[in-house]
């Protein structure tokens, strides 16, 4: 019988249905033992070694006999109706003289009082009817819990809908890719995604991905947060996607045009937790006026997707989004092949060791062929920005 409701009690009792009667001592909860099973762990004499016909100490001996704690003998007095000791010597021997007093011979029976056998019973009829009120309820949750998500759930499919029309009412309109002059840096050079003023895409947006929608039961709302890295140098981001989530980090490229970014993201499948951080992980946005971007994002799982985003409320401050910038740098580098290792390892149950970060690549700002002025020795950047 499935279980709702805490126990019932009765100093010192509680009864469950799964657990019947049981008393607890020093935390610990105990049922009662029969009284044979107790009669033999009161009565063990250890029989010493075993030893072979010709008088040798066996190799394989007999496993040892483990004796029951304190607190089980205290709490075996209780179910049999003995006044309680705290010391494992007291409990014992008031216990063995209990059945001393109901018999002699091997294995005498110690009888349950009638009182507490009256109570058990009682305790059992008041578990039952709090089982009950408790399996109503909670159905009653759970009915409400579900007609909540269903709710949620459809309202999140509408406003994906509704996103998608919108942009395919741009697309009607012919809306051409960002003309608006405030998202471009000042020197407005072209040919390059840095003649984006990154700043300004700082944001939240809501996310539209129909092919993940469709595939995938997801939740909530898909969300992706941008933001500068101190530096301007690089645009991190952030994104769950209701069946996986991660990290964003711009990539500098001299193909596309001006107002496209491409990003590699390193994350986790929700659910498993299992990581990914492949080359072929990348992403491709087309910033549009009004807050707007359109693009595409490859995940091994369902492979190369369109998606398109819409920014939150107005221009947001930056201070909020890029004070968890180097949250998202730390969450990005410890993605990789000796972390994955060691979460494997200890999938098995042991310790894969402390968690360790990539080395950090040249800054997209500068970085060319032969790597960056910013680079130090050992492949990493001097500077704070690309952690």
């Amino acid at each position: 019988m499935p279980e709702y409701a805490s126990p019932v009690s009765s100093a010192p009792f509680y009864y469950t249905s799964s657990s019947g009667l049981f008393v607890e001592v020093e935390g610990h909860r105990h049922k009662r033992c029969p009284s044979s099973r107790l009669y033999e762990l009161l009565t063990y004499n250890d029989p010493g070694p075993a030893y072979t016909k010709k008088g040798k100490l066996k190799v394989h001996q007999p496993p040892k006999h483990k004796d029951e704690t304190q607190h089980f003998y205290e709490a075996q007095t209780i179910h049999y109706g003995l006044k309680p000791f705290k010391t494992k010597t007291a409990a014992k021997n008031a216990l063995l003289n209990a059945f001393k007093g109901h018999g002699s011979g091997p294995g005498p029976a110690l009888t349950v009082p009638e009182k507490i056998t009256k109570l058990e019973e009682d305790l059992a009829i008041q578990y039952s009817a709090k089982n009950a009120v408790a399996k109503k309820k909670y159905e009653e949750e759970r009915a409400l819990r579900k007609i909540a998500e269903e709710k949620a759930k459809r309202k999140r499919k509408q406003d994906e809908a509704d996103l998608m029309a919108e942009f395919i009412e741009d697309s009607n309109k012919k809306a051409k890719p960002n003309g608006n002059k405030a998202l471009k840096k000042p020197d407005g050079k072209a040919g390059s995604s840095t003649s984006l003023d990154i700043a300004t895409l700082s944001g939240v947006y809501t996310i539209a991905v129909p092919s993940i929608s469709n595939g995938w039961d997801c939740d909530g709302p898909l969300m992706l947060s941008l933001a500068p890295s101190s530096t301007r140098s690089h645009l991190w981001g952030s994104f769950d996607f209701g069946v996986f989530e991660g990290k964003l980090r711009s990539i500098p490229t001299k193909e596309g045009a001006n107002d496209t970014i491409r990003f590699h993201w390193r994350g986790r499948e929700i659910g498993e937790g299992e990581s990914t951080y492949e080359p072929e992980n990348t992403a491709k946005f087309t910033f549009l006026t009004n807050g707007k971007f359109r693009g595409k994002m490859y995940w091994n799982c369902c492979g190369e997707f369109e998606l398109v985003g819409k920014r939150t409320g107005n221009h947001p401050k930056l201070m909020h989004l890029e004070s968890q910038v180097t949250r998202w740098k730390q969450d990005y580098w410890e993605l990789n092949d000796a972390n994955y290792e060691r979460e494997r390892v200890s999938r098995w149950g042991r310790w894969g060791g402390g968690y360790g970060y990539d080395k950090k690549e040249p800054n997209s700002d500068t970085e060319n062929e032969k790597g960056s002025d910013e680079e130090s020795g050992d492949g990493t950047e001097d500077e704070d920005d690309s952690f």
